[in-house]
C-alpha cells in the first residue's frame, strides 16, 4: 500500500512540474506577442513560424521585453515564478 501511494505522490509531483513549465511557457510566449505584433503588425505565416522558433528557443527572455519597454513586467514574474515552482516539484518527484 505505501508503494502505491508513493507512486501516486510521485506522478503527482511530476505532473504539477510539468503544468507550471506550461504556465511558464505560455507566459513566454504571451510577452513574445506583444513583440510580434509592433514588428509586423500584418504578419504572415512565415513570420509566424519565425517568430514562434525564436519564441521556442528564448521564451525564458521573452517576458523581458515589455518589461523594459513598458513596464509591464507580469509576464516576468509570472514566467519566473512558474519556473521555480515546477523546478521544486520536480524535485520533490524524484523523492
Amino acid at each position: 500500500m505505501s508503494y502505491i501511494g508513493g507512486y501516486y505522490t510521485h506522478m503527482l509531483y511530476k505532473y504539477l512540474s510539468y503544468f507550471s513549465y506550461l504556465i511558464a511557457i505560455l507566459a513566454g510566449y504571451l510577452a513574445s506577442y506583444e513583440l510580434l505584433l509592433q514588428v509586423f503588425p500584418d504578419y504572415g505565416p512565415v513570420s509566424f513560424l519565425g517568430w514562434f522558433l525564436v519564441t521556442a528557443m528564448f521564451f525564458p527572455l521573452a517576458p523581458f521585453y515589455p518589461g523594459v519597454v513598458f513596464g509591464n513586467w507580469m509576464f516576468a514574474i509570472v514566467c519566473y515564478v512558474a519556473i521555480s515552482i515546477g523546478v521544486m516539484f520536480g524535485n520533490r518527484a524524484k523523492n
